[in-house]
């Protein structure tokens, strides 16, 4: 049994691919099978394939060699990269949705094949891909395609947590559902990156679609303005798809704003609206307004944590797709596909760390204040434990100091160790003020470990003139920066870079303020779930946990049973029996497990009644009794 008290972030894999035929099974002559695995044993990847029910099929391997480029120190590919080479370049036919492919009595030519697609005779880089979509997917575009067509006008919520692949299941959806006018608006506009990258590769070359957008995160893309798309010549593309900053309309004239601009897009009816990340900024006056004033067809809904959506019963059961983290990690669980490679296997599963700050700290500030002339004791707060004075250091520094000296040298926290510090490279810590920021990145910068960190301040003083897209820009481009620069790296932020980014290289979280939104927590904390493979000394380690460290037990556990339990709309509000609300916390605690000290200071994970039953008891216990926390595990 896995312990998972144990930090480990990453393990090693081995991408190969290979390449057999099945001698014996006549309608396979002259087909090569020719597939990927990260075993090391490759022969135990093949027998899974070729073993059924009832008999072995005896297999010949042909070959199998490391899926890497032989003059890129780091060109690991897939066996999806192989296959549209061999498809575009090589013109070798490929069995329908299936890993084989024709050489006709010339397997030799396979290995050849292969030889020259490492030697990169052909780049790769401006490919245009197909799609094949997820069962997850799949399921989402037919639900909500069947409530589209009963449901004129209708609108509709993907609960679909990052990583899910929204937009190009959003493009498939406009496809099908036959649109000729998409409007995309989201409170997010540096995604609008991800937003075109995903169009290029996959929709652009095989649809009538054209990508027309102002954003200034796509300046340099090719991009078309709506006056270029109009002047296109009879052979353009006839079909729409428009990609709007909420910020930007909701400045226009036409949507309540001051600016002329945008007049087109009220003057238009569209076919498909959708707001993407809307659980961000679209529950205001001036959204509403904004929003009323676009004519459309149906609305589709995107977002990872719609906690409020679905608390406020806006959207009935039939009006939702799910498909949470606990889904995700189930799928992943339970593949059983084996002539495919498992899709979900590089997503790494979270783990909650939560530590109690009293056993970190002196006591010095367990004393309480000084108010009137009478000593008032206070309950721990971290936005008070990081507060700073008009110097701009912190009130409680020593304490500060306390806290990362502990966090680097006591062994039961995660940067105590060498070996540690080694599997948490590169963390994102989060907090509440600006000036705490700040504060916090001159103390790392010359403690005796964290010193060793190239410590990114991702925070704006509100001083210069940039919007809050380009600073969130310039912040991400620091960080990815920094990453190819540094060993180790170190990003604090007060809110930037929480939302529909992708640092591959994050495996932790911390959480140093008092954030209590469920929403804003988790998509934080997915920030560092996404996959990332990595080769050292010429072997790949593959990301295989992420990390969400937090320091109020209250806190942290009251999330926990809202993120179980508040994006169910059986169980929102309070919703459903207890028993429900268990049932949901112990599917989730399966594949995001929760450690916590107990009452000698061990790590130890939680079992679903802790969980529920830990927050009442650190308020039952006079937590104002002893300062900054009761010790109350």
């Amino acid at each position: 049994m896995t312990n998972n008290t144990i930090i480990k972030t990453t393990k090693l894999i081995y991408p190969q691919i290979y390449a057999y035929t099945l001698p014996t099974i006549s309608e396979n002559n002259g087909w090569i099978k020719i597939g990927y695995t990260e075993r090391q044993d490759v022969d135990i990847r093949i027998r899974e394939q070729v073993k059924t029910a009832a008999i072995h099929l005896s297999y010949e391997k042909l070959w199998a060699k490391p899926a890497k480029k032989t003059n890129t120190p780091d060109g690991w590919f897939k066996d999806t990269d192989f296959h549209a080479y061999l498809r575009k370049y090589k013109k070798v036919e490929q069995r329908p949705s299936t890993e084989w492919f024709f050489y006709n009595g010339t397997p030799e030519k396979a290995l050849a094949d292969f030889n020259d697609f490492r030697a990169d005779k052909h780049s790769q880089s401006t490919e245009n891909l197909d799609y094949q979509l997820r069962a997850e997917q799949k399921a989402a575009i037919e639900q909500t395609l069947h409530y589209a067509k009963h449901n004129p006008q209708g609108e509709f919520l993907w609960n679909a947590k990052p990583r899910f692949g929204k937009t190009l299941t959003t493009y498939d959806f406009a496809r099908q559902l036959d649109a000729h006018k998409v409007l995309i608006v989201t409170n997010r506009p540096a995604i609008a990156n991800s937003w075109f990258d995903d169009f290029e590769k996959f929709i652009a070359w095989q649809t009538d679609f054209a990508f027309v957008s102002t954003s200034d995160s796509l300046k340099d893309r090719p991009v078309m303005t709506r006056d270029e798309f109009l002047a296109q010549t009879a052979n353009g593309k006839k079909r729409l798809l428009a990609f709007i900053s909420l910020q930007d309309l909701k400045g226009a004239i036409s949507f309540g704003g001051s600016f002329n601009k945008l007049k087109w897009v009220k003057d238009l009816a569209w076919d498909l609206l959708v707001i993407d990340e809307s659980h961000e900024g679209v529950d205001t006056f001036k959204t509403d307004i904004a929003f009323e004033n676009i004519t459309r067809n149906f609305t589709l809904h995107l977002s990872g944590t719609p906690f409020k959506a679905v608390a406020s019963g806006k959207f009935s059961q039939d009006e939702i797709y799910n498909w949470t983290y606990a889904d995700e990690q189930q799928a992943k669980a339970n593949w059983n596909k084996v002539e495919e490679n498992n899709p979900y296997q590089q997503l790494p599963r979270l783990n909650l760390f939560s530590y109690q700050m009293s056993q970190m700290i002196t006591d010095t500030v367990n004393q309480g204040a000084q108010i009137n002339g009478q000593n008032i004791d206070y309950a721990f707060d971290l936005n008070e434990f990081f507060e700073t004075n008009d110097k701009g250091n912190f009130v409680h520094e020593i304490d500060v100091k306390k806290w990362l000296d502990t966090l680097s040298h006591n062994e039961k926290y995660p940067f105590s160790t060498k070996e540690l510090r080694n599997e948490l490279k590169h963390t994102f810590w989060l907090l509440n003020r600006v000036a705490s920021a700040k504060a916090l990145q001159k103390l790392l910068q010359n403690h005796p470990v964290f010193e060793n960190y190239e410590v990114i301040l991702a925070a704006g003083d509100g001083k210069n003139n940039d919007d809050e897209q380009t600073i969130h820009q310039k912040s991400f481009d620091r960080v990815k920066e920094a990453i190819a620069k540094h060993d180790k790296t170190i990003t604090l932020s007060v809110g930037q870079l929480t939302t529909g980014v992708t640092i591959p290289q994050w495996t932790a979280v911390l959480m140093l303020s008092n954030m209590t939104s469920p929403s804003q927590y988790m998509q934080a904390a997915f920030r560092a779930q996404n996959p990332w493979s990595y080769a050292v000394d010429g072997q790949m380690r593959q990301k295989e946990n992420a990390y969400v460290f937090d320091f109020a037990p209250e806190r942290t556990l009251i999330i926990y049973d809202e993120f179980a339990n508040n994006l169910s709309s059986k169980t929102s509000n309070g919703g459903g029996t207890s028993d429900d609300r268990k049932d949901n916390i112990k599917q989730l605690l399966n594949f995001f497990p929760v450690i916590a000290e107990d009452s000698q200071g061990k790590m130890v994970e939680l079992d679903v009644n802790q969980v529920l039953t830990i927050p009442k008891a650190i308020k039952a216990q006079e937590v104002v009794k002893r300062g900054f926390m009761s010790n109350c595990f």
